[in-house]
């Protein structure tokens, strides 16, 4: 293993690490080392920490899009590489996004009203966008 560490260049390992899609634990396997020497062996080719990064990657449209269609928190920190789901509660707060609420209108006794898996929410930005297409297209040919 100490081998395959040392043929890991910045070059080869820089487009993987800023790649926020895909896990850390997933390059390692990848690559035949562990998680955690992938970690050290970025800190000493000098990339920038994931977690750094990520938090200002994260997209605040996205976000409130999100948050406002009723993506669940969890697949919203998973999806953002939020270390844990209360993470995203906190990033609603600082971009002053609408608290949710709670109640039995999901059939359930707790729970948030009206939450979206983020495969629904892809879906109805997608069909937003093919009928935006469509009144364009329209607007064109008439």
């Amino acid at each position: 293993m100490n081998q395959t560490l040392r043929n890991i260049t910045r070059e080869a390992l820089a487009p993987l690490w800023a790649r926020h899609d895909i896990t850390t634990a997933r390059i390692a396997e990848a690559l035949g080392v562990s998680r955690q020497a992938l970690s050290a062996k970025a800190k000493t080719l000098g990339l920038p920490s994931r977690d750094k990064v990520r938090r200002c990657m994260s997209d605040a449209d996205l976000f409130a899009r999100m948050w406002n269609a009723g993506v669940s928190c969890a697949e919203m920190g998973e999806y953002f590489g939020y270390g844990h789901r209360s993470c995203v509660a906190t990033r609603r707060r600082n971009l002053g996004l609408a608290p949710r609420t709670r109640g039995t209108a999901t059939g359930k006794h707790s729970g948030w009203i009206e939450t979206i898996t983020l495969a629904e929410f892809f879906e109805q930005e997608l069909a937003a966008k093919m009928k935006d297409e469509a009144k364009k297209r329209r607007g064109v040919t008439a």
